[in-house]
This record gives structure tokens, sequence and C-alpha cells, in this order.
């Protein structure tokens, strides 16, 4: 009788079947350790934030006495925020280490990958420029020698009227030459595994006078939004005149 042996399981039938493999899915463990470091940090936390929402709701401040209730609630609710902050830091440490870890192996092969991506097209870059620039001048010379080939028929033809009715009036100037046609599509030059490359007309710049090109941009959003910032980051810094800007003080709880 002949004994047909099971087929052996390997350890790539089943990623979580080895040694470690039963942990959480990271996020569940993230969780986890954050609901850890808060508990061993103050035990129920929990709890006491839902008091301190009810208590949040419930509070008034109609006199003196009631504005000092309220800035003993704020004052614990800002231990328990800074509790949670405490906790977040100290789960997220390694996870932020094991980023940081990863950012650097990955950086230590995409740098050089970068690089040396940056060093060939530059290099096709510059065929592309000399090429274009051929291209531009074998352009020129040809609209040139159309132009001067219409005008010598538009003399000749001149000439042919003035030869054959001396006495005819002056006639209005010719029509302007027709426009040049239109250039023809770059060349696609294509590697032998299938790579395309072709020259990419872009418009660049460069600012020569940055109070013109704010003038020119002051409407865009983003614009504007970065005005806002530097507005409110000088005013917080002690400048009160800035011209074409509102500047005025409030009164705002200080609890301490």
């Amino acid at each position: 009788m002949t004994t047909i042996a099971a087929p052996r399981r390997t350890d790539t039938e089943n990623p979580r079947a080895v040694i470690g493999g039963n942990r959480p899915p990271m996020d569940v463990e993230a969780k986890h350790a954050f609901d850890e470091a808060l508990e061993a940090a103050k035990p129920g936390l929990r709890d006491r934030i839902d008091q301190l929402l009810a208590a949040a709701d419930r509070a008034t401040a109609t006199d003196e006495e009631s504005a000092g209730r309220c800035g003993e609630l704020v004052k614990q609710i800002r231990a328990a925020s800074k509790v949670v902050d405490d906790a977040h830091t100290t789960t997220k440490a390694p996870y932020l280490a094991a980023g940081r870890a990863v950012d650097a192996a990955k950086n230590e092969l995409r740098g050089p990958l970068d690089t040396a991506k940056s060093k060939v097209e530059a290099k096709q870059t510059q065929f592309l420029r000399e090429q274009e620039a051929i291209r531009q001048a074998e352009l020129r010379r040809q609209r040139e020698a159309e132009e001067a080939a219409w005008r010598a028929e538009q003399e000749r033809l001149a000439a042919e009227r003035a030869a054959s009715e001396p006495e005819a009036p002056v006639e209005a100037a010719p029509p302007p030459p027709p426009p040049p046609a239109p250039e023809p599509e770059r060349q696609i030059i294509r590697g032998d595994y299938g790579a395309a490359v072709s020259g990419t007309r872009v418009w660049l710049s460069q600012v020569e006078d940055y109070e013109l090109a704010f003038m020119a941009v002051a409407n865009n959003s983003k614009v504007r939004d970065a005005i806002d910032t530097a507005i409110k980051n000088m005013v917080r810094g002690g400048v009160h005149e800035i011209p074409g800007v509102r500047i005025w003080s409030d009164v705002k709880a200080s609890n301490r």
C-alpha cells in the first residue's frame, strides 16, 4: 500500500503563519498603544473627559464668581488636554522613528536614482535645444526665401503693368504675403525598448521687478492668503500700523 504524503505547507502560503505573524494590523496596534499610554498616565481619563465636556455645556459666565469657576474649568480641561498630548507623543515616537528609518532607506536609493535621471534628462535637453535651434533657423530661412520670392514676383508684375500701361494710375500697395504655414510637429525619437523622447516647449519665468509682478498677481487667492499670513505675523510681532490694513485691539479670555 502506497502512502501519499500530505502537501507540505510553506510560510509563503500564509504570511502571518510565522513568528510575530499574529500581530494586529499596524493601525489597530497603534490605537491600542495610545489607549494604554492614556490609561497609564491618568486612569479613568476618558470618563473624566466626558465629565469635562458636560461641564463645559453647563458653564455660565454671568458674574465674577461664575467667570472664576469657568477659569477653574478651563484649567482642568487644559490639564486633560496635556495628558492626551503627552500620550500621543509617547505613542507616536516609535512609529515616527520607524517612519524616518524607512524614509532614510528610501532616500538612500532614490537620491542617486533621481540624480542619475536628472543627469540623463539634462543631456537630452541639451541635444533637443540644439536640434530646436537648427530647426528654427531652417524655418526662418524658408520663410525669408518665401517672402523674397513673393516680393520678387510682385515687383515683376508691377514692372509688367508699368510697361504695358505707362499712363495707368498708381495702384494701391499689394496685399501682404500669406502667413507662413504652421510648424510641423516635432519628431518623436523612440528607444529600442519602447521609450519615446520628444522636445516639449515650456514657458519659464524669472521675477525682475517684484512690485510690478505683485500688481499682476494681487488678485490670486494664494497670494492673498500669503499676504494675510504675513500681516498676522507682523501684527502679532507688534506692528500696529500697516497701509491698507485695519488693525484694532479686542478682549479675549485668558486663564492662568
